[in-house]
């Protein structure tokens, strides 16, 4: 069998067979004493495609979407003393590059997929600073700075060599040394071998021998084009199985002690930087040897810990980046192999730091076992996973070891990019002896400092207190910072909308028009001080206040402008200017630009919602991205114009000629929200009919009018009472700790009118009715579910206490986020024009809806399903689209209600993955 091991005829042969052939091959050489993993992986052909990695994938992909980031760069510095031969240094670094063939890959794209490209010729960048001629002190500080600069600049993964080295002359044998790669050609490991390639080539060249490093019996690029062939979804299914069960239910969040929304957080890092004392770090290692762990998996149980503590939660995920390389072939190529893993614990009062290191020791050596299946295939797979905010990283040597140069000293130099994708980024380094230290880098637009030093003492305390006793219970740890994330996280939005508010001077009105709009925007927007540069969404603005906000100017101006004039001018000095020019027609086009975005990227369609403006897709356009175009389908009918169509086929109809005006031929991208996504998925249907390919259909909380069933009066009571508790209570709670003085009063409110359901009459019922007519559910999600919201007392064989139970629920319903009101309801107090259009466009949706029949859909459907259902109801799990799309549905589950989850960056992020696969596909 030896000799088959790198027998690329009989690979050819393997990868050929199906994945059941593939396995019962293997189980054959099972039985044979063998095992498939010994054969070796071949080298590539001359001929053959070299197709990204997964990893690559990953990083390529989103190098697409941010082109001038440079966060993906990896820079090492050091300081280096002695006699170092520049012209030798320059001379090992081309070999380097020579002999890595990853260093000189770019990337293409062939017939929309991305593929590696070998470099014929290259052209390294080794540059030579000279700055001795400053002072000491001047020169290192000239010398970071400009490192700072260089190591931020971004790669062209199209045609750039992945490898820059810079050399800082600080005087006649002192240097700063700089060298740049990026994450698409390297990993950790990577860092490692490069740099002892380098001082190898080094050191041979300098005296004239001939460099001893054997050729690599692969490149990463053969790694490539074997992973691509051999793994599939099938082959990775045993993988995805266990890491179903490992993740199931997971929280999608931690609620970490953050200060204001991540809606507004950059990519900005700040770094604390610690050290653990010898002793406390040789305590540690004893512990760990006692306990048969690496220092690796107790850093993993103290963060842990710690951030339980820290969120009061007791589902905890952090993630961690672990080589991957688990074969012989690939134990020292330089590439990117590494992959994502979630490490999950939960905790319990009853535990001690021995129990929780153990659940630890498990967990871990699981993950190991079930590392292959690349994180962003899992992602597919799941549908939903925790978001990655928390990372640990645990080194077991520094980076200036590995680079030992002969006669010189070389000492780490800190050069830091300063920006983190990772909320939280644990970094240690345990050498096995010596100190451990590490840096504790944070998301700063998300973290005060003094947190992260607060976070800090208490792993230090926590150190030190179950390396002296591993028996005390992890509740009963007594840790200097007490860390309360509610109070960090209360009125968090409040906060948010102050900083935006503060962030920009209060400008005052200068003219007539900008002081009347001042006047309106303060009483409708509740800001005693608004300037004429504020944003209107950045104060608080959302579509029901926009429509106050232009009917007001209606009346007072005598201008009916679409609600959609606020892209375009969102602050005061941009809408006065519009409300100015009386002489110019206003224009009521249903297509509106949300994000002009970049041309050479498809565009987004998204249908109105209930509310029939577009307004609601801002966030969702913001979060995707500057450069992704998003356009909203407003409907037609909201200038006062009756619609000239009132069926869902014909406005689907009617939005395909406006898309078509954008973009007349496919590919098309088609969301909508609610009742909008029955528009969209018609509109998806005759675009099938027309020949035209649609690559993404995205429903966003979208019900099928047999996907959601009112429960039976006691388990609807428990549904009920249950979200009170959960979704309810706790912002209730919170703005009463901020404003004590509100409780009392509506806390008699509440429960007086809790009272009045209980000792409701007929004439009670009545009021119930009209009561029942403002809920969601009855206009816009089941139509066909006539019982839906029936009068408890018209349910003739239900009791006395069914009834008083189920008109509680039905209280609950509407007072819950789920009762957001129809137009007509909304504005029942208001009498304008624009009001009086959305209730007439109200009544004609509502029979539209009612008389629409979703038929069978040949293409797949990808919904975006609110984490929160609403109380007293059961939802299908893939809202009813199951029994429609005939080529599947793909669900994420998005924390939030119905409108909510517009806002979550979360939505969005995985809305670009889905249109990422889309347009790679």
């Amino acid at each position: 069998m030896a000799t088959l091991t790198t027998d690329p005829n009989l690979f050819q042969s393997l990868v050929r067979l199906s994945t059941e052939q593939r396995q019962l091959f293997e189980l054959l050489l099972k039985k044979q004493g063998e095992d498939l993993a010994q054969f070796g992986i071949p080298k590539r052909t001359i001929s053959e495609l070299m197709p990204l990695s997964y990893s690559q994938e990953k990083i390529w992909t989103i190098a697409q979407l941010t082109p001038d980031s440079f966060v993906d760069n990896v820079p090492v510095a050091f300081h280096v003393s002695g006699e170092l031969n520049l012209p030798v240094f320059e001379k090992s670094v081309n070999l380097l590059i020579e002999r890595n063939e990853i260093l000189r890959t770019t990337c293409k794209v062939r017939d929309r997929q991305p593929i590696q490209t070998l470099m014929p010729t290259f052209k390294p960048w080794v540059k030579t600073i000279d700055l001795s001629s400053f002072t000491r002190e001047e020169r290192l500080e000239r010398a970071a700075n400009r490192a700072k600069e260089i190591a931020q600049m971004p790669f062209d993964l199209s045609q750039d060599v992945l490898f820059r080295a810079t050399v800082f002359c600080l005087g006649e044998q002192e240097f700063l040394m700089l060298l740049v790669t990026h994450q698409f050609a390297i990993d950790g490991l990577s860092v490692r071998f490069l740099l002892q390639e380098l001082a190898i080539l080094y050191k041979a060249i300098l005296v004239g021998d001939r460099p001893s490093l054997p050729e690599p019996n692969i490149q990463y690029a053969d790694f490539a084009v074997w992973q691509r062939q051999w793994f599939s979804d099938a082959i990775f299914e045993p993988q995805i199985t266990y890491w179903k069960k490992q993740l199931s239910s997971v929280p999608s969040q931690l609620q970490l002690p953050i200060y204001q929304s991540r809606q507004f957080a950059t990519l900005e890092a700040g770094c604390e930087k610690f050290e653990f004392s010898l002793t406390l770090s040789d305590k540690l290692r004893a512990l760990c040897r006692q306990q048969g762990v690496t220092s690796f998996m107790a850093f993993v149980a103290l963060f842990q810990i710690i951030l339980h503590r820290c969120t009061l939660e007791n589902d905890i995920s952090i993630g961690t980046i672990i080589s991957n390389r688990n074969r012989s072939e690939i134990e020292k190529v330089v590439g990117n192999f590494a992959n994502n893993l979630l490490l999950r614990t939960t905790f319990s009062n009853d535990l001690n730091f021995g129990d929780v290191l153990a659940k630890v020791r498990e967990t871990i050596l699981d993950a190991y076992t079930y590392q292959d299946v690349p994180f962003q295939c899992l992602a597919e797979s799941l549908k939903s996973l925790p978001q990655f905010q928390a990372l640990l990283l645990v080194r077991d040597s520094t980076t200036a070891q590995n680079l030992a140069l002969p006669d010189l000293q070389v000492q780490d130099f800190p050069v830091n990019l300063g920006v983190t994708r990772m909320e939280l980024n644990l970094d240690i380094t345990d050498s096995g002896k010596g100190s451990i230290f590490g840096k504790l880098e944070y998301k700063s637009a998300l973290f005060e400092a003094s947190t992260i030093k607060q976070i800090l003492k208490n792993l230090q305390a926590l150190l030190e207190s179950v390396t002296e006793n591993q028996d005390r219970k992890i509740a009963d740890i007594v840790l200097p910072e007490a860390i309360d994330c509610s109070l960090y996280n209360e009125n968090l939005q409040d906060k948010s909308t102050t900083a935006q508010i503060s962030s920009k001077q209060v400008v005052a009105p200068t003219t007539e028009m900008e002081k009347e709009l001042v006047a309106i925007w303060s009483e409708i927007l509740g800001h005693p001080q608004v300037g004429i540069h504020n944003n209107f969404f950045e104060l608080g603005g959302h579509s029901l206040l926009a429509v106050k906000l232009f009917a007001e100017m209606e009346k007072r101006f005598g201008k009916n402008l679409p609600l959609s004039t606020l892209f375009q001018a969102p602050t005061i000095n941009q809408l006065a200017d519009i409300v100015q020019r009386t002489e110019e027609t206003v224009s009521w086009s249903p297509l509106v630009t949300i994000q002009a975005g970049d041309s050479k990227k498809l565009p987004l369609f998204c249908v109105h919602g209930a509310g029939f403006n577009v307004l609601i897709y801002r966030d969702v356009a913001l979060n995707l991205g500057s450069d992704q175009p998003v356009y909203g389908l407003q409907a037609r009918g909201l200038d006062g114009n009756r619609p000239v169509h009132l069926d869902f086929e014909s406005i689907a109809a009617d939005y395909i000629r406006e898309v078509q005006s954008v973009q007349p031929e496919g590919p098309y991208m088609i969301g909508g929200l609610s009742n909008g996504g029955c528009i969209a998925f018609e509109m998806a249907q005759q675009l099938h009919a027309q020949g035209q390919e649609v690559i993404l259909l995205a429903l966003f909380d979208t019900y099928t009018p047999d996907a959601i069933a009112l429960l039976p009066p006691l388990p609807r009571f428990l549904s009920s009472v249950n979200y009170l508790r959960q979704h309810m209570l706790p912002p209730y709670l919170l703005k009463v700790r901020s404003q004590p003085q509100i409780l009392l009063s509506e806390l008699q409110v509440a429960l007086g009118a809790i009272g009045k359901v209980l000792r409701q009459s007929k004439a009670g019922t009545q009021a119930l009715e009209r009561e029942k007519k403002r809920a969601l559910f009855s206009k816009v999600h089941t139509q066909k579910s006539s019982s839906m919201f029936a009068d408890p007392e018209d349910i003739s064989a239900s009791s006395f206490l069914e009834q008083r139970l189920a008109q509680i629920s039905q209280y609950i319903l509407q007072r819950s986020s789920w009762s957001f009101l129809t137009p007509s309801t909304q504005l029942d107090e208001m009498d304008d024009v624009i009001s009086t259009n959305l209730k007439n466009l109200e009544e004609i949706y509502s029979k539209g809806q009612e008389t629409y029949n979703p038929q069978p859909y040949s293409g797949k459907v990808t919904v975006f399903k609110a984490g929160e259902t609403p109380p007293g109801h059961q939802v299908d799990a893939k809202l009813g689209w199951s029994r429609i799309a005939q080529a599947g549905v793909e669900v994420y589950e998005i924390p939030g209600n119905h409108t909510s989850i517009m806002a979550s960056p979360l939505l969005a992020e995985k809305l670009r993955l889905c249109i990422e696969k889309a347009v790679g596909s």
